[in-house]
């Protein structure tokens, strides 16, 4: 019936289809660890591999910006304020995609890649090379004088976020609220909708950046997007130092940087603290280059970095105060300041415009959700957030005890990420000594350290105050925009300790070991931190994500599994749980924790607040019980009982550790 050929064709056939179906029944089942090490790697290889992507195509968007303003730089600038530069119009290009439905795998992928050839055509890889190669031969070049071991800690300390950031995003609390949350549900919707998440409503620029990496399916990419901007920071801390005074005050300016124990963890986490840091930084370096060259292209590019800070954080509002009083107390004629003045406005103002225009459109209030009201907020949600009357007040002690507890971090909303360590404080009167023997207006030196230390003290000034008036903002990490760069007028003052040197007492020694102890014991701990999360599990997928988040974050892995086990249809109302990143169903976060004081405020009563929850389409409600025992109210004296008695009306469907789901009836 067949001949010898069809035979053979059927035979081979059917063995290649029973070899399929045995194979792949076999290891579906066993899941042998050489196929997960090769997932693994290859989602780590991805992860570095876009992040690297999107830094060149940062680094193309920049040069050609730089090039349009005619800025003359050398080769070091143009490597550091490219990059930040086209990583900013990448993150405006990323949130603006999203919000018109166009962030698409396919469209993001499309971009990179014509991006790609621009920079290829234009020849700016050649460019980045040459920079990259000169930048870090600066470093091997400049070492005479200094401790054999500086380098090596300082490189050693840099280096350590990068191994935070290829670790899932499980410990970052701003990230899953709001920093990968808000872009993953503008990617989810194609548009952007008014959310009851004052926290949505701040400048996004850093959410747009974080688009390119979930869009792409990277989340890890996010946080190694927020890593580059500390190495930017980094490289132009040591730029700037080593430019304006010499290469002993650069090391030790980054010395100080290293010692933070929150550098690495910070800097590793989707957030966009360090962006900030960075982009004031360098909006100040651009305006002192300003200063030095006479060069106009300097106060467009200082314009816009300002611009950039202010797409990031509200806070920011303090450095184009600063900077246009500077401009203003400038030499010069009175006609050429107003005209600098009016330059650096337009620009800045132009350039962060599209989040205050955003919020007023959408929110009814450009700086939402502060000093107005708006859509979603009222009277009662501002004092709650605000936090009026909880923070040290005029205590003479407490005040200038401040430098001690920012220190110790005792007192500090957060833990990982507001650990300053000791040598700021410890340092501080170095940079006092620095600023006292450069103290003759003659001196060019004079400048920068006056302009940084200035700087630094009217954002320690206004930390402080907010720490008066309130305890929501003790948060070291807010310091940081003045602190960093504090860091050059402190380098600049160790590197002249050795003025104080005795024949039998070293100054300089001593500083030098300290420094060396204190840095060598933050990385030391930061690697055993970082050991025990067993980063390269994770990298070459030997740990599984779900199972990385059950181990390290229990509590909020209870929560998304809750949520994600409902029906799709499912509204989930939560109380006192703000994060909703990674949960597949439709819920309204509680982002300050007063979802059930603000009902009761709104409402007086359970039925009626139950009823409204119907109104709106609420179907189930999440009460994270662990949280809520911490929290207070005067206007429910008894908020246990209250609590109780809105409770009894819904149907508990499930109680774990630390949550409780229940159905609204």
């Amino acid at each position: 019936m067949y001949n010898d050929s069809t035979k053979k064709i059927i035979g081979s056939v059917f063995f290649l289809v029973w070899s399929l179906i045995v194979l792949s029944a076999f290891y579906i089942t066993q899941r042998p660890l050489f196929i997960q090490v090769i997932g693994g790697t290859l989602s780590t290889l991805w992860t570095i591999g876009l992040w690297l992507w999107i830094l060149i195509n940062s680094y193309g968007i920049g040069a050609f910006i730089l090039q349009k303003i005619q800025l003359q730089s050398t080769l070091h600038e143009s490597l550091i304020l490219q990059i930040g530069l086209g990583l900013g119009v990448v993150g405006l290009g990323g949130y603006g995609l999203a919000a018109l439905g166009l962030a698409k795998p396919i469209v993001l992928l499309a971009l990179l890649f014509a991006n790609l050839i621009l920079v290829l055509i234009s020849k700016y890889h050649s460019a980045l090379w040459l920079s990259l190669i000169s930048f870090l031969r600066s470093f091997k070049e400049n070492q005479s004088g200094l401790p054999r071991w500086l380098p090596y800690i300082v490189l050693l300390g840099s280096a350590l976020g990068f191994g935070f950031a290829l670790l899932p995003p499980a410990e970052g609390f701003d990230g899953l609220f709001y920093h990968l949350a808000l872009p993953e549900r503008l990617l989810a919707d194609g548009k952007i909708l008014p959310y009851a998440v004052p926290q949505f409503w701040f400048p996004g620029l850093m959410e747009g950046n974080f688009i390119w990496a979930l869009g792409l399916g990277s989340e890890r990419t996010a946080q190694l997007l927020h890593w580059a901007f500390s190495i930017l920071t980094i490289g132009l801390v040591w730029e700037w130092s080593r430019n304006a005074f010499n290469h002993k005050s650069a090391w030790w300016a980054l010395a100080l940087l290293i010692s933070m124990p929150s550098l690495a963890w910070l800097s590793a986490w989707a957030y966009n603290d360090f962006a900030l840091v960075f982009y004031e930084l360098a909006c100040l370096y651009a305006l002192w280059k300003l200063g030095e060259t006479k060069q106009n292209a300097w106060l467009v590019t200082s314009a816009s970095f300002a611009g950039l800070a202010m797409s990031l954080k509200y806070t920011s509002v303090i450095l184009p105060i600063f900077c246009v009083a500077l401009l203003f107390f400038s030499a010069g004629a009175f006609s050429a300041r107003l005209r600098s003045i009016l330059v650096f406005s337009i620009v800045s103002i132009g350039i962060a415009s599209p989040w205050y225009i955003r919020n007023w459109l959408i929110m009814e209030n450009p700086v939402y959700p502060f000093v107005f009201l708006g859509r979603a907020w009222d009277v009662f949600q501002a004092a709650a957030y605000a936090g009026k009357g909880s923070g040290i007040g005029w205590n003479l002690q407490e005040i200038l005890l401040l430098p001690f507890n920012i220190t110790l971090g005792h007192r500090d909303q957060n833990f990982f990420d507001g650990r300053l360590g000791p040598l700021f404080l410890l340092f501080l009167p170095a940079a006092v000594w620095g600023l006292w023997k450069m103290r003759s207006a003659l001196n060019p030196e004079r400048k920068p350290l006056v302009l940084l230390a200035v700087f630094a003290l009217i954002n320690y000034g206004s930390w402080a105050f907010s720490v008066v008036q309130t305890s929501h903002l003790w948060q070291a990490r807010l310091l940081l925009p003045g602190l960093i760069p504090l860091a050059i007028p402190m380098g600049f003052g160790m590197a002249l300790l050795s003025d104080l040197d005795l024949p039998r007492l070293r100054i300089s020694f001593i500083s030098a070991l300290i420094t060396g102890v204190v840095i060598i014991i933050t990385i030391i701990d930061n690697s055993l931190l970082l050991l025990v999360r067993r980063p390269w599990d994770y990298a070459l997928g030997i740990e599984t994500r779900e199972r990385y988040f059950e181990r390290i974050q229990p509590q909020y892995t209870e929560a998304v599994q809750i949520v994600n086990s409902l029906p799709k249809d499912s509204f989930v109302y939560f109380l006192f749980e703000p994060r909703s990143y990674n949960m597949l169903r439709k819920v309204q976060p509680d982002p300050i924790n007063s979802n059930v004081l603000h009902d009761y405020y709104l409402y007086g009563k359970p039925t009626a607040i139950i009823n409204e929850w119907k109104k709106v389409g609420y179907t189930h409600v999440l009460f994270r019980a662990s949280e809520a025992e911490t929290y207070t109210d005067d206007n429910i004296p008894d908020w246990v009982a209250a609590t109780h008695q809105l409770t009894q009306h819904l149907v508990l469907l499930r109680q774990t550790k630390h949550y409780k789901l229940y159905s609204i009836p």
